[in-house]
């Protein structure tokens, strides 16, 4: 057998970690994978390209327009030019739904298990457990139900998904079933099941993205806050054996992302992390030539800085001077990490960015518009409350999203589903969209309290939305100014 560097030198990799996955090829489990040149042959010859995420709020935006325009322009022909009652008609997703049976759903979210082999389990957890009545092919059909006429997003978050084995990465499981529908796919996973072989399954179905857990690269603080010093290394393994499998089968996928839980105890090794982070990722990939910004991988291990949630985490919950120093000290300090590592890999200068621009959603008071300053963000998010003053007058997304629990139970988005106010319906009974279009009148409800917990990339996909609505508005109402006047001149 060729020797390990040969077959994978890791060129792209910086020198540390081009030595760990050097190191773990040589591990037996690996090397008897790389002898099989026919079955790794068949792999990537079977390689599955994942497909394009859809944009949300694009989407209901694009619908919404559609489906409510003959509404405005009659305000507007009837003298309406009030923007905020023209964007109260042109949001009304109670309107739009009347009299259609497929509209889209943009984004699924499949809960396939609360069940979770970390115990004790992680010491933020605050998921409460339901029993799994759903099958395989259950999921499949919510799937098939979902994709017309527009392919959802489908995330698989937990519990641990990957513990469903075959199921999720299988050559006829969940993954490969949504890619062969034109769905992307993304697994929040704490990566400690991704050997080698399921790395390898992950990379041929088409799995578009990974989200792990990594709070800090401390080992002690890592292991109190999986309560387990030990599982940082396994989890560590599961993210290398990805990298390792993309070499293996010339793929850029699944991309990875890390899901970071800033808590009392981490908030200040942020800095720490990144710089690891940074250590780890692919300079860039050996299969693209251009600029450094539009390499597939340059996202690849961006990070979502998730503030600690729940009432029972309160004792894990950052002061509001701590806030304070992280946001005015500790974010600088990252920002100088991401740029000194810009310059030591040789981005070209009219090609670097800060780094909120790198991971835009990365900082959990910079990614969104809070209606308040700084000091009382900080404030506000030592008791927790983290987005309230980012929820914007509508939920304009909601319609677009279908979160199923394992024992059917069908919520607006991620937040309800934890926080579980009573379901939209159940998938056993009804389908997707009876279900939503069953409690369309409770839209207008939302944002109620239940949505303070609203997940940071929902707020800023709401505020997005918003914004253009308003944008459309504002040209229509220039449009009709622009014929009355017309029209009054040529009287």
């Amino acid at each position: 057998m060729m020797e390990c560097e040969s077959v994978l030198p890791f060129t792209h990799y910086q020198q540390p970690q081009r030595e760990r996955l050097q190191d773990l090829v040589r591990a037996p489990e690996w090397q008897a994978i790389l002898a099989r040149h026919h079955a790794l042959r068949q792999w990537k010859a079977d390689i599955r390209v994942p497909p394009a995420a859809p944009g949300q709020q694009v989407t209901a935006n694009q619908y919404l327009a559609e489906r409510n325009f003959q509404r405005v322009k009659k305000l507007l022909s009837e003298g309406v030019t009030d923007e905020n009652r023209l964007v109260e008609g042109l949001g009304n997703w109670r309107a739009a739904l009347a009299g259609d049976e497929r509209f889209p759903i943009v984004f699924l979210g499949l809960v396939v298990t609360l069940d979770c082999f970390f115990l004790p389990r992680c010491l933020y957890c605050n998921q409460t457990w339901l029993p799994r009545r759903l099958t395989l092919d259950d999921w499949k059909a919510l799937l098939r139900e979902a994709a017309e006429p527009t392919p959802p997003y489908v995330y698989l978050p937990g519990g641990e998904p990957l513990q469903l084995g075959a199921e999720i990465w299988g050559d006829n499981g969940l993954v490969a079933s949504a890619a062969d529908l034109g769905s992307a796919v993304n697994i929040n996973t704490n990566a400690v099941l991704i050997t080698p072989q399921v790395a390898l399954q992950l990379v041929k179905v088409g799995l578009a993205k990974l989200h792990i857990s990594l709070d800090s690269i401390d080992p002690k603080v890592q292991g109190q806050l999986f309560q387990g010093r030990e599982r940082l290394d396994a989890v560590l393994n599961g993210i290398y054996n990805v990298q390792i499998a993309r070499e293996v089968l010339g793929a850029n996928h699944p991309q990875v992302h890390v899901n970071c839980v800033l808590t009392a105890r981490n908030l200040f090794q942020f800095p720490d992390l990144l710089r690891f982070l940074l250590e780890i990722r692919q300079i860039r990939s050996s299969r693209f030539e251009g600029r450094i910004g539009e390499d597939p991988v340059f996202r690849d291990f961006a990070f979502h800085l998730i503030p600690v949630g729940g009432r029972e985490n309160a004792l894990l919950r950052p002061t509001a001077e701590e806030w304070k120093r992280f946001y005015s000290e500790t974010w600088a300090e990252a920002e100088q990490v991401w740029q000194d590592y810009q310059t030591a890999v040789g981005v070209p200068e009219d090609e670097r960015n800060s780094l909120e621009r790198y991971c835009p959603f990365a900082s959990p008071f910079l990614r969104a518009d809070h209606k308040m300053g700084l000091d009382e963000y900080c404030e506000r998010a030592a008791q927790g409350n983290y987005w309230q003053g980012a929820l914007v007058d509508r939920c304009y997304v909601a319609p677009t999203q279908a979160f199923v629990l394992p024992d059917g139970s069908q919520h607006w988005c991620g937040a309800h589903a934890i926080r579980h106010p009573p379901p939209l319906g159940n998938v056993q009974g009804s389908t997707l969209r009876e279900n939503i279009r069953a409690n369309i009148s409770r839209w207008a409800e939302y944002p109620n309290d239940y949505c303070t917990g609203c997940a940071g990339a929902t707020c800023v996909i709401n505020q997005t939305a918003q914004r253009n609505l308003r944008k459309q508005v504002s040209e229509w109402i220039a449009e009709h100014d622009c014929l009355r006047n017309g029209q009054d001149t040529d009287t």
